[in-house]
């Protein structure tokens, strides 16, 4: 981990092209949203596909804060992640008695209701076109860089350390077996709320901050589409492990901003290569590094 956040904090020395540094933004803004929707999903086992309603609507509270009533975004960030937090306690009771296909069902129509608001409510939410002016975060390039990845290092401790503690090992016990937590006297319903909260409220900061650096926001923020995008990039990396999503997050950014040159056949060659990865990998690219790497160690002794 160590070498790791060496590395991020490192990175623009060695990269001065402003375009780079804006993918890398990119792959940091994608981690965040991988790892929070991990938490929920990878852990506790129901998928999840509204996390877009998190990210979009504390993405339109943020820019609505800054642009009608004046608050800078060290204000919005933190009031888009209670929104979102508050958002994630009322879908999670919602949910609570819901598994499977009816859960992901239900996130999903959360997401679908915030887009459609965001439509017809145009004089509000700016319709097709969203809300622009937004303040800035920071004024440079090298400065929205190290603020997302100063972020992203925060959310990916905190979440790693979270997810050993007694609270990670109640939600994998959640995943694997509800009913057998419940009889073992764990109170499954706090657990997964907090979970949803906690989900929430990180999408949501995430989702501020793109709007921020973006200085817009607009309806594709609440689109399922993004929702579907942080649930790949975590299967893809490998779910339940917050290390994994890193993987993903980071690889699926970069091989879709690499494609960009191929026009109309990038969704193809992208969607071709996500599909692959699931198929040969169907644990995640972080077993097989896993397995390359006790591999390696087994030869050596």
């Amino acid at each position: 981990m160590s070498v790791f956040s060496a590395f991020v904090l490192l990175a623009p020395v060695a990269i001065s092209n402003q375009y780079y540094r804006e993918v890398l933004f990119l792959c940091h803004y994608y981690v965040i949203l991988a790892c929070s929707w991990d938490l929920l999903s990878g852990y506790t086992g129901n998928i999840s596909f509204g996390h877009a309603f998190f990210i979009g609507g504390a993405g339109y509270t943020g820019a609505l804060l800054n642009l009608y009533l004046g608050w800078g975004p060290w204000v919005t960030l933190p009031m888009g992640g209670l929104v979102a937090a508050l958002s994630g306690l009322l879908v999670g009771s919602f949910t609570l008695r819901l598994r499977g296909p009816y859960f992901a069902a239900v996130t999903f129509c959360f997401a679908c209701m915030l887009y459609k608001w965001t439509m017809i409510g145009w004089k509000v939410f700016g319709g097709e076109e969203g809300l622009s002016g937004i303040d800035g975060i920071m004024k440079t390039t090298l400065g929205n860089y190290f603020f997302s990845a100063i972020l992203m290092l925060v959310v990916i401790f905190f979440l790693y350390f979270l997810s050993r503690s007694s609270f990670g090992l109640i939600l994998r016990s959640i995943g694997e077996n509800e009913t057998v937590s419940q009889g073992s006297g764990i109170n499954t319903t706090f657990y997964k709320i907090v979970a949803f909260v906690l989900s929430g409220f990180i999408a949501g900061v995430a989702g501020v901050m793109y709007g921020h650096v973006q200085m817009h926001v607009g309806p594709e923020m609440a689109h399922d589409s993004l929702s579907v995008l942080a649930l790949i990039m975590a299967v893809v990396g490998g779910m339940g492990s917050i290390i994994g999503p890193v993987i993903g997050g980071y690889l699926l950014t970069i091989i879709n901003e690499s494609l960009r040159f191929m026009g109309e056949f990038r969704l193809l060659i992208y969607s071709i290569a996500v599909i692959a990865v699931v198929f040969f990998a169907p644990k995640g690219l972080l077993d097989i590094i896993m397995r390359a790497f006790h591999h390696v160690m087994g030869q050596k002794r």
